[in-house]
């Protein structure tokens, strides 16, 4: 007879047959009818990692794969340019400010046109007729929440849960939705050159824009949405405001290195750096070109949506003063469309096209002229490359000041791009305490209990088999504003503290009534006598 704790056990393990294992080859859609190419270099990696796990991938975008893979199939929407090189510099929006603070609500209008454009030829797409005919069910749908939510209305056709990607911070319209908490004082919002340690002027000013840009969005964008999806689908779907609820869970490209420790609910998990893949060969031409340089080499690039060959003239030269003075240095740099000018200085190589983690990862190069957008900052930090940064418009102002804060580069506003700033720029990040601090500073980034794409990927797999992962979810996302803030409670607390007031009051008044009267009764017995 079988008498062990340990024996019975395994015969328990035994005949209940084999333990639950991770998922197998689910079926997975991606919606992202957004057209800009660096959001959509930072969601890559999670699909390919997933079809590379046997999962099977039906990816609706407007980036198909350069080369086929087994289990990821792509259906490209057409009829939405690519927002590649299409920013000119010269007409890029001033830093408006008032009395100092910097005003940054032209960057919602901005993303507001842009989503509604591509969100209704998502939607009109005979890609989207036939994905919600089609007899094909799915585990999981990842999308991404960004502007405007409108192909969440599909994922709520189809029934499946959700799971949002966002290649930035959160929007400041999701943190109801998801049900996660806004600290004013600590959490800046995207569009402001803020940090978490603000002083009372940028609390106040992070206060205006957060709460400003929820009400233009809840008044101006989910309307504009809903229409689009009634004109799509007719009647009968839940508001916009309502079907993003469901969402099960949000992967976002931020970390407490770079962005501060923020205090996210369990369905909020960063994954920041989750794009930066292993390193790789650099082509022979870029390889001969660094191995040949002096003092090493500064990369510079304003990213994929920004058309560098449109600096301003002045700038463009103060720019190429500031290479021809460092001619010890190789500069390599992103440049399309045009020539150069003819004083191109001969330390300066361009290119169209350039291997970026790679090269940053080269340990020849020693600085980066960048724009600050989220996917070149966080390579520049896991390499350990400092940053010069000139941010231009969306979340680069907020990047740039945790940057500056860091530790990690220094700021060149655009107003100031010239060759005095930025050869002072220059002279502070190529100095050697100032890279090696900023080194030690990478660490945090880079040493992690479990790398970032391995967690969405965790994520992923934990969503589809719990069914939508429904333990995470807050219940702050049902909650109205005057609910979740407390303010009934505060008002109740305000009630109870006047009635004692007014209490003490009153006994106050009673007290020095007898007093008073017993005075009077004093005198009037000395005045009998």
């Amino acid at each position: 007879m079988l008498r062990s704790p340990l024996l019975l056990l395994l015969l328990g393990l035994a005949l209940s047959g084999p333990l639950p294992s991770a998922v197998e080859s689910a079926q997975i859609l991606g919606l992202f009818g957004h057209p800009g190419k660096s959001h959509f270099d930072f969601f890559r990696p999670l699909f390919v990692a997933l079809a590379e796990r046997g999962h099977n991938i039906s990816m609706y975008s407007y980036f198909p794969l350069k080369e086929p893979m087994a289990n990821y199939t792509d259906y490209v929407f057409e009829g939405m340019p690519l927002l590649t090189d299409f920013v000119d510099l010269k007409s890029i929006e001033q830093q408006s400010d008032f009395l100092g603070i910097p005003i940054k609500m032209g960057n919602f209008f901005m993303l507001h046109d842009w989503s509604l454009r591509s969100c209704k030829v998502a939607l009109h797409s005979p890609l989207i007729a036939e994905l919600i005919r089609s007899s094909q069910s799915y585990d999981v749908i990842i999308l991404e929440q960004f502007a405007n939510d409108c192909l969440s209305a599909v994922a709520h056709l189809l029934g499946k849960p959700v799971i949002a990607l966002s290649s930035c911070a959160i929007m400041s319209w999701h943190y109801q939705t998801l049900g996660t908490p806004h600290i004013n004082s600590v959490m800046p919002m995207n569009f402001l050159p803020h940090t978490d340690h603000m002083g009372f002027m940028e609390r106040l000013n992070n206060f205006f824009h957060f709460h400003i840009a929820n009400a233009l969005h809840k008044y101006i964008t989910e309307p504009a949405t809903d229409a689009l999806i009634r004109e799509r689908f007719g009647p009968g779907l839940p508001p916009i405001n309502e079907i993003v609820k469901n969402t099960s869970l949000m992967l976002i490209n931020q970390h407490y290195s770079l962005s501060g420790s923020t205090p996210y609910t369990a369905n909020v998990v960063e994954v920041g750096g989750l794009h930066v893949g292993p390193a790789k060969p650099l082509p022979q031409h870029l390889q001969s070109l660094l191995d040949e340089s002096d003092l090493g080499v500064i990369y510079i690039s304003w990213g994929s949506m920004v058309d560098p060959s449109t600096l301003p003239a002045p700038k463009l030269q103060a720019l190429l003063a500031t290479i021809a003075n460092l001619y010890r240095y190789t500069f390599v740099m992103r440049w399309i469309k045009k020539a150069m000018p003819e004083n191109k200085p001969k330390n300066l190589y361009t290119f169209e096209w350039l291997p970026q983690r790679d090269l940053l990862c080269h340990p020849k190069v020693k600085a980066f002229v960048s724009h600050s957008g989220l996917l070149g900052t966080s390579e520049s930090i896991y390499c350990g490359v400092p940053l010069l940064v000139t941010p231009f418009y969306g979340d680069q102002f907020l990047n740039a000041a945790a940057v500056v804060q860091r530790r990690f580069g220094v700021i060149v506003e655009f107003k100031n791009f010239d060759e005095h700033h930025l050869s002072r720029a220059m002279r502070t990040i190529l100095d050697d305490y100032f890279a090696m601090q900023m080194k030690r500073a990478t660490i945090a980034f880079r040493e992690r209990p479990q790398d970032p794409l391995k967690l969405a990927v965790w994520w992923t797999e934990h969503v589809i088999a719990t069914n939508g992962a429904p333990l995470v979810q807050s219940a702050g996302n049902n909650m109205n504003w005057f609910v979740y803030n407390s303010i009934d409670i505060y008002i109740c607390c305000l009630v109870i503290v006047l009635l004692c007031i007014g209490a003490v009051w009153k006994l106050f008044k009673l007290l020095r009534w007898l007093c008073g009267r017993r005075n009077v009764v004093k005198q009037n017995k000395l005045k009998k006598q």
